[in-house]
């Protein structure tokens, strides 16, 4: 069995995009969650809307992680509270995204 800081080590080996990718498959493969955990980050939650299948929230890190219908992840960077609230408040997810997070924030793509 491999040791966590033998993990750890060739995870801070790799760049800061192979990283997010990795991190975005290892969310993935865990069950739907919509729990919270000490910290304030919160699992994937599904959400209601024509344009967007799930959404994840870190307050620590500021990512928005969202997975669009047609199955591409893209991680935004910076994103205060209050925009993953509204996000998550909106009548329309997919409107308040294009109105208040794409394009507006800094994003990379995760490798599904």
């Amino acid at each position: 069995m491999v040791s966590f800081a033998e993990i750890e080590r060739l995870a801070l080996a790799l760049s800061e995009h192979e990283r997010a990718l990795l991190a975005a498959k290892l969310i993935e493969s865990l069950p739907d969650s919509q729990t919270v955990d000490d910290e304030g980050a919160s699992g994937f939650k599904k959400v209601n809307s024509s344009m967007l299948r799930r959404v994840r929230y870190d307050p620590r890190t500021r990512f928005l992680d969202v997975v669009f219908r047609t199955g591409e992840t893209y991680r935004y960077k910076d994103i205060p509270p209050h925009e993953y609230d509204g996000l998550m408040k909106a009548e329309s997810h997919g409107k308040y995204m294009q109105m208040h997070v794409i394009d507006h924030y800094e994003t990379i793509r995760l490798e599904n």
